[in-house]
């Protein structure tokens, strides 16, 4: 009975806690991307391909396989006698130096690839995640300050029902106000079923069940600081792993040209034959040594060279327009998350007292009847918009830091 008692009691006070808005704080978006990097099947697939790239570095060998021969010769009894009539060959070829580990090193460079291509997935996978809960968050304000405009209205409404009682009071400003109050009403409605999709997007990008509950998130009040757009740049060839996996692509495209450059080199094979009479006598041993002739085809080889050394250039340059693409992206997102919340600070700031100051004192004119009822409604509307517009500007900024965070991670 006790423990039931006790269990009631969590339960009444996880749902109480629940009830409360989570801050979208650096925590909470860590722990997404970290749910998200775990669950997403884009992930487990990047990480099956690096698994394959680290078995093809094993794969790799010195050694081909060797050949067995067997022979059975053909002829009169008393030759086959004297010279045996089966022969039994091994041959094993010589690898060629440097091309085993020109191969490994093409192996590894690849795997490192495929290990940062999968970062890239990874970091991608938690973007969507922090980008749907910015915009669940921005939706949970947007309701809280819808809600508070239609509890403004209501009261207002009420006031204005309260004039149109009065034997010299008009009726027109009542019904204007049950009007709008009804428009805002279906909005919030409006408003609160998009927010079920969001929370709904949010949970399929986290591997949740579609109904999975989320309590209301609240964005933060102020902007937080933004890198530096130079001083992420100078960190992208380290940072960012696509780059990473482009300059392991032309690490691998270089050793594409040694391999092209040994093929060139003559392939040696030592072989050993025993010869035996079906009698059962031992009659002799051969061993010999076999060389391929590589100069009959040393245009071919020379044209596999060029090629490789083009594809090797190309990568190189390639990487180089990779990281101009990433700075550019990194400068227009450091600009938005620096625009956005020099607009946040704003809004919050002057904006905002000017235009409640504006509103109460519009506010307490109507109430004394100094002032017509389009005054008292354009200037609720327009501090709604100023709140409203604050909040967007704060969640335009978590937006692009968190683009920028995937662009150079690790900050």
């Amino acid at each position: 009975m006790h423990a039931k008692f006790l269990a009631g009691l969590a339960l009444a006070g996880g749902l109480l806690h629940a009830a409360e808005p989570q801050p979208l704080n650096d925590g909470l978006l860590s722990h997404l991307r970290l749910e998200a990097s775990r669950r997403h099947p884009s992930v487990a697939a990047g990480k099956l391909r690096a698994d394959a790239a680290a078995q093809d570095v094993r794969a790799v060998r010195l050694w081909d396989d060797p050949m067995v021969g067997l022979g059975l010769m053909a002829a009169q009894r008393s030759m086959r006698a004297d010279l045996g009539d089966i022969t039994v060959g091994v041959e094993q070829a010589l690898p060629k130096p440097g091309m085993y580990d020109a191969k490994r090193r093409k192996a590894e460079a690849l795997q490192r690839a495929e290990a940062a291509n999968s970062s890239a997935t990874s970091l991608g996978a938690g973007l969507l995640a922090a980008s749907d809960a910015i915009e669940l968050a921005l939706a949970d304000e947007s309701i809280t300050l819808q809600q508070s405009q239609v509890d403004w209205l209501t009261a207002m409404a009420e006031n204005a029902r309260q004039r149109a009682a009065d034997p010299m009071g008009s009726g027109t400003d009542a019904l204007r106000m049950e009007t709008e109050l009804a428009k805002d009403t279906q909005m919030l409605e409006a408003a609160r079923r998009n927010r079920d999709g969001l929370a709904q997007k949010l949970n399929l990008t986290l591997g949740r069940p579609l109904e999975a509950v989320w309590p209301a998130l609240q964005l933060p009040a102020t902007p937080p600081p933004v890198p530096l757009a130079q001083a992420e740049i100078a960190r992208i060839a380290r940072a960012n792993p696509k780059v990473r996996a482009l300059m392991e692509m032309a690490a691998a495209a270089s050793q594409e040209t040694r391999i092209a450059e040994r093929e060139r080199l003559p392939g040696v094979a030592l072989g050993i034959d025993a010869n035996v009479y079906s009698g059962g006598d031992y009659r002799s041993t051969t061993l010999g040594v076999k060389m391929s002739l590589p100069w009959f085809n040393d245009h071919s080889y020379n044209a596999s060279i060029a090629a490789a050394r083009s594809r090797q250039l190309a990568a190189t340059i390639d990487v180089e327009t990779l990281r101009r693409e990433v700075a550019t992206d990194v400068l227009t997102s450091a600009t938005e998350a620096a625009n956005a919340a020099a607009q946040a600070r704003a809004y919050s700031g002057e904006i905002h007292t000017k235009a409640l100051l504006a509103s109460r004192s519009i506010e307490a004119a109507w109430i004394s009847s100094k002032a017509p009822l389009t005054d008292l409604l354009d200037a609720s509307r327009s501090l709604f918009a100023i709140r409203l517009e604050q909040r967007r500007f704060i969640a335009m900024q978590l937006a692009a830091l968190e683009q920028l965070y995937v662009l150079v991670p690790n900050r």
